[in-house]
């Protein structure tokens, strides 16, 4: 028997963005509003009620770890209804996977083969450390992390190489150096990936949007194939994003976007709230639907939050309400410094979790900024309540796990330089330090993959005795042995077991065991790295099931698609964070994270700490006297992450150099009526902040003190 979809339990606001019939569609959906919860049963509704097929409806998220939440509860939503109805060939996945498995069908339009290389962040510095060389420019005076970020800010506006150029020389916003660098690389930079048919994680979204630009066959395929399109946090799409749904949606207006421009914050990166703002500009025809009630806190946090936040002018009016009832006032806390701050802080965690019996999961504290985590953490020490850092080292920059991907890169794209340089030497093959960069230098110069440039330098060194012998014999074996594990996976007949079987003979005649054994202090050191490169192959073999289901049978592009998938999974900052949280829950842990990480968690008992002008706001803010709507949402956030109590905790001052400087309270606390704060004094000295005079006096003194110091340089 087929049943029909149940809303029952949805609120009217839900309901309405579900049963929409066509068109555009925006769903401001507030914090906590329950958007997954709208967007699944949207999706269930249009496959088991409007009969949709699932190969024409596209969702989109940010996060991996998002879209498998979204699919998973989708799929249990369309199963409770009958066999009738199935999610096979249904697409939910992230921006970047989508490009992907769009330029693996039709990258040839643009020059590439379907066997390209993702670069990761390491693989992108020693690329730009050799062109930059190349071109004689010292790449040892240069933040290579900070060219890498203005190349990516450049294609996320799409920009040719020649506008990128002149807009590193003439935009004036950078230092002439840096300026001239940047102009210098850009283009080599894309040439060089192009000529190793790889690309970087920007690449993907820009190429992708070229692809679909430039050729009408190809975006007239995919605007036909997505007759449905649902794209999830919406307020955080880029210029390049936002290209790319424009061009997915020519021929039909069946987009369904969900958002909060109230959570706007990561500008940094590109994200244009405007997109979301002006919506009903980019869609004339579209219908906006709010969801405004909140499922997540008291209603005390959510007036606190509704008030900072409506300082914002361009926004969508929108208030949260909740009905879990009013709830704890929330604790403004101010201690004598910031070691007090954090001693309270952790005090406060031991002792309610002892009181009232909360594991320490329950707890979080928020900052603006990392460097404010160092005195949480003594302080966390000393009370002996075990916690952790959202943004650790993840699975993926483990050395043995880097080391193994790159072997099995290389092995589906010999092209691959930047895989070749980092286990070329691994395990030990004696091949020298000398004989590498000779060979290195070789293949640039001659415009060829460093795996082709062997045989070629081999051929040349009988004569001109470019490389040691004993590194050519090595360099040798080591081509023979990378041509053996490619003939090896390409006659494979895939089933649920051949890859991972081919993963660990392809392990066993590295000899990856044995050097990674020999490279650990111990045995436990040993037995977790071992560990992590099984669950490689554990991996592998999923993904190999799951194509299989899908119907796919060549090894190597199976293979191909486990690659991407681990890329695409490394370069996911906030899926780290996601990821990190679920852990650190699972094993009972105080969360201490920034701002930014803490978008789309949520906890029982949250402290947001150091509320005081200079943090939040941020200092660089208030010096650039710019627009503070940003730093406000990222209070907002803050605030909303809060279930059940909220503690606000500032310092009167701040140790630098051994001597404490005044603080003064944030200019968002002042926001929050006094009659949803309680105030608890733990200081022993004058309040320096009270006023916003009183700020305002000591804002006046510090640049008066800056102007007689300049005035002093100049008269010297």
């Amino acid at each position: 028997m087929n049943a029909t979809l149940n809303l029952s339990k949805l609120n009217p606001n839900q309901r309405e963005a579900i049963l929409h019939e066509s068109g555009p569609l925006l769903i401001l959906a507030g914090a906590g509003s329950g958007k997954t919860t709208t967007m699944a049963h949207r999706i269930a509704h249009l496959l088991a009620e409007r009969h949709v097929s699932p190969t024409a409806i596209l969702g989109l998220s940010f996060t991996n770890k998002a879209a498998h939440e979204l699919k998973d509860r989708v799929r249990g939503l369309v199963s409770k209804m009958g066999s009738r109805h199935s999610t096979r060939g249904l697409t939910i996945s992230t921006f970047h996977s989508l490009c992907v498995r769009i330029l693996r069908s039709h990258g040839s339009h643009l020059g590439f083969q379907t066997n390209f290389t993702i670069l990761d962040e390491n693989d992108r510095k020693d690329l730009l450390r050799q062109i930059l060389r190349n071109i004689r420019i010292d790449d040892r005076k240069f933040d290579l992390d900070r060219i890498l970020f203005e190349i990516g800010q450049a294609k996320s506006r799409l920009m040719k190489t020649e506008e990128a150029e002149q807009f590193f020389l003439q935009g004036g916003k950078l230092p002439s150096d840096y300026a001239i660098a940047i102009a210098s690389s850009f283009g080599r930079y894309q040439e060089q990936l192009k000529l190793l048919n790889a690309m970087d994680f920007d690449d993907l979204l820009y190429h992708g949007v070229q692809l679909l630009e430039d050729h009408e066959e190809v975006r007239k395929h995919y605007n036909y194939r997505f007759r449905h399109i649902l794209v999830d946090e919406y307020q955080d799409t880029n210029p390049t994003q936002f290209r790319l749904l424009s061009l997915l949606t020519q021929e039909h207006q069946n987009i369904c976007v969900v958002g909060d421009d109230d959570q706007s914050i990561y500008s940094w990166r590109g994200a244009d709230p405007a997109h979301i703002l002006e919506f009903n500009r980019h869609y004339p025809a579209a219908r906006t639907i709010t969801l405004d009630q909140n499922y997540r806190s008291t209603s005390s946090i959510l007036e606190a939050a509704n008030a900072v936040i409506a300082n914002n002018t361009k926004r969508h009016a929108k208030r949260l309400w909740s009905d879990r009832g009013q709830g704890s006032p929330l604790l403004e806390v101010i201690t004598e410094d910031d070691r007090n701050e954090a001693e309270y802080v952790a005090r406060e965690i031991f002792t309610q979790s002892n009181k009232q019996s909360r594991p320490w999961k329950d707890f979080a504290v928020l900052y603006r900024s990392n460097s404010q985590s160092r005195v949480f953490e003594e302080a966390l020490r000393r009370h002996q309540i075990p916690y952790t850092i959202v943004g650790g080292m993840s699975f993926l920059d483990r050395k043995e796990v880097k080391d193994v991907l790159s072997y099995w890169r290389l092995i589906v794209n010999p092209k691959d330089d930047a895989s070749l340089r980092r286990i070329l030497n691994w395990p030990a093959r004696g091949i020298g330090k000398s004989s590498a960069e000779t060979l290195f230098t070789y293949a640039f110069d001659k415009h060829l993959p460093i795996l082709e440039a062997i045989p070629v330098i081999l051929s040349e060194n009988i004569k001109e005795n470019l490389i040691q012998s004993k590194s050519a014999i090595a360099l040798q074996r080591f081509a023979n042995l990378i041509q053996q594990l490619q003939q090896e996976l390409s006659q494979i007949q895939p089933t649920s077991e051949s890859l991972a079987q081919w993963g660990r003979s392809c392990l066993e005649k590295i000899g990856a065991k044995k050097a990674l054994e020999d490279e650990s202090d111990d045995p436990v050191q040993f037995a977790r790295k071992w560990e992590n490169v099984e669950e490689l192959i554990h991996s592998l073999g999923q993904v190999e099931k799951e194509e299989l289901e899908e119907h796919a049978s060549d090894p190597v592009l199976i293979v191909q698609e486990f690659l991407h998938r681990m890329t695409l999974q490394a370069q996911s900052q906030e899926e780290d964070a996601d990821d990190a949280s679920k852990k650190d829950k699972k094993n009972n842990q105080v969360t201490l994270l920034t701002l930014h990480g803490a978008k789309g968690l949520e906890y029982p008992v949250v402290f947001l700490v150091g509320m005081e002008e200079g943090l939040l706001p941020h200092r660089r803010t208030i010096e650039e006297a710019t627009d503070f709507s940003e730093e406000r949402r990222l209070c907002y956030v803050g605030i909303t992450r809060a279930k059940d109590h909220l503690t606000l905790t500032r310092a009167r001052n701040r140790i630098r150099y051994g001597k404490p400087v005044p603080r003064y309270r944030s200019r968002f606390m002042n926001e929050i009526p006094a009659d949803y704060i309680t105030i608890r004094d733990e200081s022993h000295g004058p309040d320096h902040t009270d006023t916003q005079e009183a700020r305002q006096a000591h804002e006046e003194k510090v640049m008066n003190h800056l102007s007689a110091i300049k005035a002093l340089l100049d008269k010297n």
